[in-house]
């Protein structure tokens, strides 16, 4: 009888460790599958970088391949302004590890606050927006230092598409690299004055832990040896480069700072050569009667070229031609008043150019000027994503070198379940033993 008895004992304890140990594997299962579906679409590393008194640059990173843009506005409350990821600023919406997004048009002076949406979802700072400040006055553009280099992998060939950050005497700078992995930052477009033997700190992040860190002298700035990633290096014995090796680029800051990629090489507009893109159907300062006008020039065949109208934003990326044309019209009325279009392609050597002008539209009907009819460009974006999600996680915990969130901790109602069905089985189980001595 006693035997009889224990079996029911038995089967009970073993009955509990199973479901005990079902329930934690479970369990953990599930939440391994929430935080590969969450947290590697979190911004991580958010960065402010080349502010001036109405530009700055916002960039970040993540754990995959992803898409997306900021909102900003200079109330907490209303950020109502949105500025497109330079990955979708190229006309192919690529996604990326590393992301970088310009403000433009801002108040000297003035705060700016941020949310990053990405993959369709808002994130924030701990609940509340990022936070910068634009500085008080315009910066006297001296002399023309830049830096410039090239990054690659650590199989030592391949480009390397990273953000690239500059630390000087306290002030952050940033570029993004091109496809071929090289990258220009005007250092005195953001900074007065730099000695020769001034140390500057230059980080690479390419996303995922993938990094390269160097210190170099201001003196050997302009052409940085090439870096790869997850390599440190120390270039303060470098002596100043001739100018001759060093990338040939004018920069200049217009009246009202225009950063569309922290970095402008301006050319002769009116030298039009086969490697470059013009814009021939409006000149600098134009006034022009239509509110809807179509833009037009000319430029390298098979050319891809972006396309910003501002002051209110719209943007599309076109194709020229067989016979190198291209034009576009936006596809909203523009308003009477003051505008701007921007236009941006990449040279054969990968650097990003970019061209300005600036018009006025007076109200009126009826086309302001017409393109030849042998344009045949290849749409791909017009329109500014809109997030469709009304989540907001929380990603870091400052605006600068931050880590993403402790992710939250999966239910505990499966838990709390198996708890008390093991707990009733063990009970059962002593009363079906206590019941067999009686």
């Amino acid at each position: 009888m006693k035997k009889n008895a224990k079996l029911p004992t038995i089967l009970g304890i073993i009955i509990l460790v199973i479901g005990l140990i079902t329930g934690i594997y479970l369990i953990n299962s599930k939440q391994i599958f929430k935080l590969s579906a969450n947290i590697e679409a979190i911004p991580k590393d958010v960065r402010f970088s080349n502010i001036t008194n109405n530009s700055l640059t916002v960039s970040w990173s993540t754990d995959i391949e992803s898409q997306g843009f900021i909102k900003w506005g200079n109330s907490e409350n209303s950020l109502n302004k949105v500025s497109l990821d330079e990955n979708s600023n190229s006309g192919n919406s690529q996604k990326s590890y590393v992301h970088s997004a310009n403000i433009i048009g801002t108040i000297e002076n003035s705060n700016v606050f941020v949310k990053i949406n990405s993959e369709t979802k808002d994130y924030d700072n701990n609940g509340i927006p990022w936070q910068s400040k634009m500085i008080a006055k315009k910066i006297s553009q001296k002399d023309s230092l830049i830096a410039s280099g090239k990054v690659i992998l650590n199989d030592g060939i391949s480009p390397a598409k990273a953000l690239v950050y500059l630390s000087i005497n306290g002030v952050i700078l940033s570029g993004i690299t091109s496809d071929e992995g090289n990258f220009i930052i005007p250092i005195s477009t953001y900074i007065e004055n730099v000695s020769d033997s001034t140390a500057i700190d230059v980080t690479i992040n390419a996303g995922v832990k993938r990094t390269s860190q160097a210190i170099i002298y201001s003196k050997a700035i302009r052409t940085i040896p090439t870096m790869v990633i997850g390599k440190t290096y120390d270039f303060r014995s470098l002596t100043q480069v001739d100018d001759s090796t060093a990338p040939k680029s004018s920069i200049s800051i217009p009246t009202s700072i225009e950063l569309s990629s922290r970095f402008e090489i301006t050319k002769n507009e009116n030298v039009v050569t086969t490697n470059s893109v013009t814009i021939d159907s409006i000149n600098d300062n134009e006034i022009i009667n239509t509110t809807n006008p179509e833009f037009f020039g000319k430029g390298p065949k098979n050319t891809d070229v972006q396309i910003e109208v501002q002051s209110e934003l719209q943007q599309a990326a076109v194709t020229t031609d067989s016979k190198g044309v291209w034009n576009w019209s936006p596809p909203n009325n523009l308003e009477p008043g003051e505008h701007k279009v921007i236009i941006k392609w990449r040279d054969a050597n990968g650097i990003l150019r970019t061209i300005t002008r600036n018009f006025i539209v007076q109200a009126s009907e009826g086309p302001a000027f017409e393109s030849t009819p042998s344009a045949t460009p290849t749409n791909r974006a017009t329109s500014t994503p809109i997030s469709t999600s009304s989540a907001t996680p929380k990603a870091t915990k400052t605006p600068t070198t931050t880590a993403p969130p402790t992710p939250e901790t999966g239910s505990l109602t499966p838990t709390i379940g198996l708890f008390i069905m093991g707990i009733g089985i063990l009970l059962s189980s002593m009363f079906v033993y206590k019941k067999s001595y009686v």
